[in-house]
């Protein structure tokens, strides 16, 4: 793109924009593609998110503030489903609450998550998960020999020059590695 696209979004003033006002449409428009279509939740989420985003730029100069935006945005819906759920620890059921939400499986999930509704959404968000991968069921191995390439290979060179030089393989009294004749 152009010089002027890519040029940092520029105030009245002619001072460089606060780092939210570059990011604040692009998060709008990330919770609009997550499912948070309600003016109200939008403006909700907006304020935490602002909040929350701020408070990282103030701690560490940022690459990429709509990535870091993003990152933030995420962070509060994982925080969110984990206090809904009450998951501790355990990143399989929060990737599979989390996929139940944003699969648009659970309605009123955003409601909840903006802090406008107080009805618990836990119920159906369990209910929509769906375990990605059965259950462990450990399996005993039958231990099995290596047979490495070039001791197959040797034996075959080995063979034919046995047979080259006259030596049958059934002749126990010229191949050393047979046991006594039978």
């Amino acid at each position: 793109m152009g010089q002027i696209a890519d040029a940092a979004p520029v105030e009245e003033s002619g001072q460089p924009a606060a780092p939210w006002e570059q990011v604040a449409g692009r998060v709008a428009d990330y919770l609009r593609a997550l499912g948070v279509t309600d003016p109200v939740h939008l403006e909700r989420l907006g304020l935490r998110i602002r909040e929350r985003f701020e408070a990282r730029v103030g701690r560490a100069k940022l690459e990429d503030p709509v990535e870091a935006a993003i990152e933030v945005t995420y962070a509060l819906l994982d925080r969110w489903l984990s206090a809904e759920l009450g998951i501790v620890g355990d990143r399989d059921a929060l990737f599979t609450a989390r996929a139940a939400v944003l699969s648009g499986a659970v309605p009123g999930w955003a409601a909840r998550f903006a802090g406008v509704s107080e009805e618990s959404c836990a119920a159906a968000i369990r209910a929509a998960g769906v375990q990605a991968l059965p259950a462990d069921a450990p399996l005993t191995m039958v231990p099995n020999t290596i047979e490495l390439f070039w001791r197959r290979v040797g034996r075959a060179i080995a063979a034919g020059l046995r047979r080259l030089i006259g030596l049958l393989p059934g002749d126990a009294a010229a191949d050393p590695h047979q046991g006594p004749p039978r």
